[in-house]
């Protein structure tokens, strides 16, 4: 099939949407900008369902569909569960952590580190994570997602070399603007337009790649009969073994066992949705229609596009597999709507940037500069701070992006550097023993850990022997062993801080006391400071963890029977798909229920937010 040319209506089309979207970004540069409660959560004023949808628009990014494609055509729709297996971490955001950064009534989650320590060291790792939540992790997260924007530029907008950067800088300028002038409230509520826009787009581009090769069952016949295609049998449960184009025994460990874990305390840019809404219930509910919707609903489109793509675009080889996706777009799309969806992967990457340039500022003004520079300084002054830092941080992104080689490469280092934190992040709230030492040790550890493995690669001969390698495999480096150094992150940082932790004192009582009446953990991993409480006053649980768990469970299955329904039905077997529907719907039902049931205790012990 030819392709077709970009067209003056695609361009009309392109630059109406992204003004549109913009222009509802800057209408609340006024409201935006009161102060920093409206500039970085919006004066915890938004409903479920634009806090939700602000955090699946900023999930869908302009790479993700790109990332999904290269992971079908390389592999199969089985090895795409690194990007699914976090829905079990979303979930359990859903049900515990995401009600409780609502309550906890925070600018920033880092703020939670002077809350739950006490003194210099607890300064310290405020200020620590602040800066390296802006400086390190907003800028690498920046980086993979400008890098995809220059694969749209190429592919779907067709420009030469020498054009591509200019338009991207385009781009990260319309996000910089609309965060830097409106705030977090921009950013939502622009976002709440661009996904519908991007989700319009990439339903009608996956319609048609399936109407182009004949229809679903042409689809599966002609996928069935490709020799070289390691995924033709089209398995959508994850394959783990040691062939070529299964998910390795250690990388299993790293996405089922380590990588949903970061997710489930959701801090972060998802933590600042939560902690702008208008209460738990509403934060609880955004958390959910985003598990729900991202993990569940959207990937199946860009699954849809990129298996037709292996029927329309065999010649696509090697590491250009990405590039399949912004290629059907422009083969397959009619004048007009091929320029909305075009701009549609334009507004995903300015939804997902902006917040990532708000996200970050938030952490540089809030817990580095009004923390610990400028303390007392008007909150029109901490504005402008704000928007200069904004401008900072899109400039960072922008530079990583330059020196990275891929998307991958970014997403792995980052996979690697997260998961040290994991653990010890829960820890914070369940285990009441955990100490400022130990939690400034685990930082240290961690940074010594990743920089020893990813940079000077001092593990890779002891390695090479303790799991007995093959000759030329690299334990730095080798993507199936992401989740040995993931694992190796998770153990280090974990011990380091569980023992220094145990050979220091223990917070003071008051400040344990403060914090356990505040954020009501599970009662379990406290119970020497509940039981002292308790000589006082009562200590009520919100949720106790055989609670927690069994709604975990109940919104894990709802969510995977919608995910493996909808596979079912589209390539698979169709009754089976019907069945996982019903199990959805009461799933669902029963979930939504229990929520409802966990706030109104809440409200109990609590009373209502102001």
């Amino acid at each position: 099939m030819q392709a077709l040319p970009i067209t003056w209506l695609d361009l009309a089309v392109i630059v109406s949407v992204l003004a549109m979207t913009t222009t509802v970004g800057l209408y609340f540069t006024r409201k935006g900008s009161k102060d920093m409660s409206t500039f970085f959560v919006s004066g915890r004023s938004l409903p479920w369902y634009i806090a939700g949808g602000s955090m699946i628009a900023t999930s869908f990014a302009a790479d993700t569909p790109l990332w999904v494609t290269n992971l079908v055509r390389q592999h199969g729709v089985h090895y795409i569960w690194q990007f699914w297996a976090p829905f079990l971490g979303s979930v359990m955001a859903a049900v515990y952590f995401g009600r409780k950064w609502r309550r906890m009534g925070f600018t920033t989650d880092i703020e939670f580190l002077e809350c739950r320590y006490q003194g210099n060291f607890a300064k310290v790792l405020r200020g620590w994570s602040g800066g390296f939540g802006a400086l390190v992790m907003c800028p690498l997260i920046s980086g993979w997602v400008i890098k995809a924007m220059e694969t749209i530029s190429r592919e779907a907008l067709g420009l030469p070399e020498e054009y591509r950067f200019i338009v991207t800088v385009a781009v990260v300028l319309l996000a910089v603007m609309v965060c830097a002038f409106s705030g977090l409230f921009g950013v939502v509520y622009s976002d709440f337009l661009q996904l519908i826009f991007a989700t319009v787009g990439t339903f009608m581009l996956a319609f048609l790649a399936v109407q182009a090769v004949g229809g679903l069952d042409a689809l599966v016949l002609q996928l069935g009969n490709l020799p070289d295609w390691p995924g033709r049998e089209l398995n959508i449960l994850p394959s783990i073994g040691d062939g070529a184009h299964q998910m390795t025994f250690w990388n299993a460990i790293g996405f089922f066992g380590i990588l949903w874990l970061g997710l489930s305390t959701s801090g972060g840019h998802q933590a600042q949705r939560l902690l702008a809404s208008k209460d738990s219930r509403h934060a609880s509910g955004a958390q959910f229609t985003h598990s729900i919707i991202y993990f569940a609903i959207l990937a199946w489109p860009w699954i849809l596009v990129a298996l037709c793509s292996l029927i329309l675009l065999p010649e696509i080889s090697g590491a250009d597999q990405a590039s399949a996706y912004p290629r059907m777009l422009v083969l397959l799309m009619p004048d007009g709507l091929r320029g909305m969806l075009i701009a549609a992967l334009l507004a995903a990457f300015i939804s997902t940037i902006s917040t990532l340039f708000n996200w970050g500022s938030s952490y540089l003004m809030n817990d580095v500069y009004r923390r610990f520079i400028q303390p007392n300084a008007s909150e029109r002054s901490y504005i402008v701070i704000a928007r200069l830092l904004t401008i900072f941080i899109g400039i960072a992104g922008a530079a990583v992006s330059l020196v990275a080689e891929n998307i991958q490469q970014l997403l792995t280092i980052s996979y690697v550097i997260g998961a040290g934190t994991v653990v010890t992040t829960i820890l914070r709230w369940a285990w009441w023993r955990l100490n400022r030492f130990g939690d400034f040790a685990a930082l240290l550890a961690g940074w010594v850990l990743s920089l020893s493995i990813l940079l000077f690669r001092v593990f890779d001969r002891p390695m090479a022997w303790l799991l007995d390698l093959p000759e030329g495999v690299a334990f730095s480096s080798d993507p199936g062993l992401l989740g040995a150094r993931m694992l190796t992150m998770v153990i280090g940082v974990t011990l380091t801080a569980v023992v220094v932790s145990l050979l220091t004192p223990p917070e003071k009582a008051e400040v344990l006391d403060s914090f356990l009446r505040r954020a009501r953990p599970f009662a379990c991993g406290w119970r020497p400071i509940v039981k002292r409480m308790e000589a006082h006053e009562p200590y009520q649980e919100v949720e106790n963890l055989p609670r927690t768990l069994i709604s975990w469970a109940i919104g894990v299955v709802t969510v995977f029977s919608l995910l493996f329904g909808i596979g079912q039905l589209l390539i698979g077997i169709r009754w089976l798909g019907l069945l996982c529907f019903i199990i959805f719907a009461v799933g669902l039902t029963i979930t939504l229920f229990r929520l409802q049931a966990d706030y109104r205790r809440e409200i109990e012990i609590y009373g209502k937010l102001p």
